[in-house]
């Protein structure tokens, strides 16, 4: 298995790549992302077979459809956030702005995320985790040592809840139940900034610190 991510689009977000010897899965695509994706899998002669989001939010979203059409692959989201995939819906209009969501490629297959689903990627099984508040349809992708937390938890810190459709309260209940329950061992792949531990943002995250006692 291998693992690669790196930054970028006006918010830096990051993107994943997930590969084995002969697939690859892209999480969180976003904007400026397809052609350094494409050249990671030439890079690595492998061939890409799913796309999976996170969420709905543009800054990660916004290169899947191209993606998608040039390999005809389907793209995974929660249903609670699946609206947000049309013109980049769910943001606000200066966002949608910045990110040209006028001319988002459409997605042909999207297919939907449902919690405890066991999503099988490159290889590597994982498990499906609602985890709304930052967004309705926000989810964790936890596998055996590490797991993809897009905006719900970041080193140091959390995902806003201060944008349309998100939820402080759904927030609070997904940090004190999904995310207190991840196990230690488990490395952190945030949507934005550095790579963490459980262990690390369990003990110094000040959003996080307490909220399982």
């Amino acid at each position: 298995m291998q693992l690669l991510g790196f930054a970028g689009g006006p918010y830096q977000t990051n993107t994943y790549l997930l590969a084995d010897e002969k697939s690859a899965v892209v999480i969180d695509p976003g904007m400026h992302s397809h052609g350094r994706v494409i050249d990671l899998l030439e890079e690595h002669g492998v061939e890409l077979e799913a796309i999976v989001l996170t969420h709905g939010h543009i800054d990660h979203t916004r290169d899947a459809g191209d993606l998608a059409k040039r390999f005809t692959v389907p793209v995974y989201i929660h249903p609670d956030d699946a609206f947000m995939l049309e013109a980049g819906e769910g943001v606000s209009q200066q966002s949608q702005v910045l990110f040209d969501a006028a001319h988002m490629t459409p997605i042909a297959d999207v297919r939907m995320l449902q919690d405890g689903q066991t999503l099988t990627l490159a290889g590597v099984d994982t498990q499906v985790v609602h985890a709304p508040g930052h967004s309705p349809g926000s989810v964790l992708i936890v596998a055996d040592t590490f797991a993809f937390t897009g905006d719900v938890v970041f080193q140091g810190s959390i995902g806003r809840t201060d944008l349309p459709h998100s939820d402080p309260a759904a927030m609070d209940a997904t940090l004190a139940g999904p995310v207190w329950d991840l196990a230690d061992t488990l490395q952190l792949l945030p949507g934005h900034g550095p790579l963490t531990s459980m262990r690390a943002e369990r003990t110094s995250n000040p959003f996080l610190r307490g909220v399982g006692e």
